[in-house]
């Protein structure tokens, strides 16, 4: 079958045309991708750092209860350690009495230990969660820097609008809008492309059932390109 070398060069063009598409939509929902990745993890961060100041005044109102008990706790210790030292120094003592003096001693010093205890595991959640907070907003800075070579990566998409090109800002709250602004302008330049790409294919596929004679379908460019080449040979 003789097929003409304009159809060869239209062929080409079709699968050059197929190829930069292709290219370009692989880098759109790569940038896709990365700006829903950042702007889930903003939204958690933000989440995770609005409860840290909360659970703070929590730590310091169980605080405030904990030396409370400390206090109460130091005092009933003080004054049933003196009831032990006077029965013990008394003549006239009963057994059992000493014994129940001695037991509430113990129960005082318990519960002395109990609340020390408390106030300890109270500072300690404390110190963690300051770490926490750093860790946190150590891990904003990272995504603002990740959100400014994602917008590296948008500046470059030629089908996209100008406000989702800017730069993303550095705070959490200017990354959610970023990441706002910028996804939904990466869905519309999909689309588009995903639109360009389907039309070319429509054409090639004209073009090789017009020079094939037979329908194709919904055959690839490359593949129309290499049945061409294959009936000219």
């Amino acid at each position: 079958m003789a097929v003409s070398a304009d159809a060869l060069a239209h062929a080409a063009e079709l699968e050059r045309r197929d190829t930069e598409i292709a290219s370009e939509l692989a880098i759109v929902r790569d940038l896709e991708e990365r700006v829903g990745a950042i702007r889930g993890r903003v939204a958690a961060l933000r989440e995770a750092l609005d409860r840290v100041p909360l659970e703070h005044e929590d730590l310091d109102r169980r605080r405030g209860a904990a030396e409370g008990a400390i206090t109460a706790a130091h005092a009933e210790v003080e004054r049933t350690g003196s009831r032990v030292a006077s029965l013990e120094s008394g003549r006239r003592t009963r057994d059992d009495e000493l014994d129940r003096a001695r037991k509430e001693a113990a129960t005082a010093r318990d519960t002395l230990a109990d609340a020390l205890a408390a106030r300890t595991r109270i500072e300690e959640r404390k110190a963690a969660l300051d770490d926490e907070e750093r860790a946190l907003r150590a891990e904003g800075e990272a995504l603002a820097q990740a959100a400014e070579v994602v917008a590296d990566g948008v500046r470059d998409v030629r089908r996209v609008t100008e406000s989702a090109g800017r730069a993303p800002g550095t705070s959490l709250a200017e990354l959610e809008d970023w990441g706002s602004r910028v996804r939904p302008a990466l869905f519309v330049a999909r689309g588009t492309l995903e639109t360009e790409r389907e039309r070319v294919v429509v054409e090639a596929n004209v073009l090789g059932s017009s020079v094939l004679g037979e329908q194709l379908g919904a055959s690839s460019v490359a593949l129309v390109r290499r049945r061409l080449e294959a009936a000219s040979s």
